[in-house]
């Protein structure tokens, strides 16, 4: 089962953790893993590479991991840029949710640290 944390402060995204595979198929053949997987890394990209923010990314693709936090010292104009692609892949792994949520559990928690 795939987990996913969406981390917010104030109402708004400032991270999000993924971890484990979510066993709908076999390595390579895992279509909701690779749906996962494209939607959480292509706003990995669009935070960093469209945006330019310094985000912290983790990732460990054998263990099926990505984590993204958005610098804490970020101002508001660049907060409220980030939540457009937050808020898009929360909505879409939400769609994924709603069709195989036999292998995938999603949380929302207020940031901790």
């Amino acid at each position: 089962m795939t987990t996913i944390k969406i981390i917010k402060k104030n109402k708004d995204i400032v991270g999000f953790e993924i971890s484990g595979h979510t066993g709908y198929s076999k390595n390579g053949e895992d279509i909701v893993c690779s749906a996962i997987s494209a939607i959480s890394q292509s706003a990995c990209l669009g935070i960093v590479k469209v945006l330019n923010l310094k985000a912290i990314i983790n990732k460990n693709d054998s263990k099926g991991y990505l984590m993204l936090a958005l610098p804490k010292n970020i101002n508001r104009e660049d907060l409220d840029k980030a939540q457009i692609i937050l808020k898009t892949m929360q909505f879409s792994l939400s769609d994924l949710l709603t069709d195989y949520g036999k292998y995938i559990k999603m949380e929302v928690q207020d940031e901790i640290y």
